[in-house]
């Protein structure tokens, strides 16, 4: 072998290790590469499932938040209404209820005399409570015909309870006082207290 042959030789053997030394570095690179992007993919799938857990949480409060704040609107809504309807149920029964029972009141020397007209109450629909200068008339109007067939083209008597309290202008004796009703006519009578009064005799 010349000369010539045994450089071609060399170079050949160098450029084998180098090539084989490249092409060590360039797997090395691969296999960093490789374990770069597995730990990359882990971490964005650790990042993935952070995000998802915090929008799961994120998702749940904002749903616990809509059902509380829906809640809330649905017992305002339904106080409201309860609200209205009592305030309805109220102006229907001050509609109904009749501005009876209409008085006279008769003052004598002796006592005064109550007349008062209550036409379709039962006596054990009517009470009367007297004091020393007052007396309140209670009496519950019945409701009048009920039915799928009446019809009602016009209306003004009232139902319910109606109760009047009349103020005296004198005392009167409570033991004494008397009721009596009949023909839907209450009278009341309460003898009046007088003070008595005797002359004496000067020495």
């Amino acid at each position: 072998m010349d000369e010539k042959e045994k450089k071609l030789d060399s170079k050949s053997k160098d450029t084998k290790k180098e090539i084989i030394s490249k092409a060590g570095e360039v797997k090395d690179s691969v296999s960093e590469k490789g374990e770069e992007m597995k730990l990359k993919a882990s971490e964005a799938k650790d990042s993935v499932a952070d995000r998802s857990k915090e929008f799961k949480e994120s998702a749940s409060e904002k749903t616990e938040e809509l059902r509380s704040t829906a809640e809330k609107m649905v017992n305002d809504v339904l106080k409201t209404l309860r609200e209205k309807q009592e305030d309805l149920g109220k102006t229907i029964e001050d509609y109904t209820a009749p501005t009876t029972p209409y008085v006279d009141i008769i003052e004598t020397p002796a006592d005064f005399i109550i007349i008062a007209d209550l036409p379709s109450v039962a006596k054990e629909d009517l009470s009367v409570d007297v004091t020393n200068d007052s007396v309140t008339i209670t009496a519950k109007f019945p409701e009048g015909r009920q039915g799928d067939d009446i019809n009602y083209v016009k209306r003004e008597r009232g139902f319910g309870e109606v109760s009047r309290n009349l103020q005296l202008t004198h005392e009167v004796k409570i033991k004494e006082a008397n009721a009596d009703f009949s023909g839907s006519i209450l009278t009341i009578t309460l003898p009046k207290k007088i003070a008595e009064s005797q002359k004496l005799e000067i020495k």
